[in-house]
């Protein structure tokens, strides 16, 4: 019965779909440490772009106090790291926020 009893996560379905899946934790990338198991957009694929500019300009619609979001992505494997806002400040501060 305690087999039916544990929560079940992530890691459970990888050993569930590759046993020899290594316990010890994420592989991550060497280049940005970025979990190898896990989807991310990719600055270098077309596709991936597109979608990257379509969130850019959404975003840039619905908040007009923000001047301009900059993707960061690793230089090596083009994984999107984050977004980097740069917002407007009518009190004359001006600076990057994440």
């Amino acid at each position: 019965m305690a087999k039916y009893n544990k929560p079940l996560n992530r890691d459970y379905f990888k050993k569930r779909d590759n046993p020899k899946w290594d316990k010890e934790g994420p592989r991550l990338t060497k280049c940005c440490e970025q979990d190898t198991d896990q989807e991310m957009l990719n600055v270098k694929k077309k596709k991936d772009w597109e979608l990257i500019e379509d969130y850019i300009e959404k975003k840039l619609r619905e908040y007009s106090s923000t001047e301009s979001i900059t993707p960061v992505s690793c230089k090596t494997c083009g994984r999107l790291v984050k977004y980097q806002s740069k917002i407007e400040d009518s009190k004359g501060k001006r600076g990057w926020f994440k």
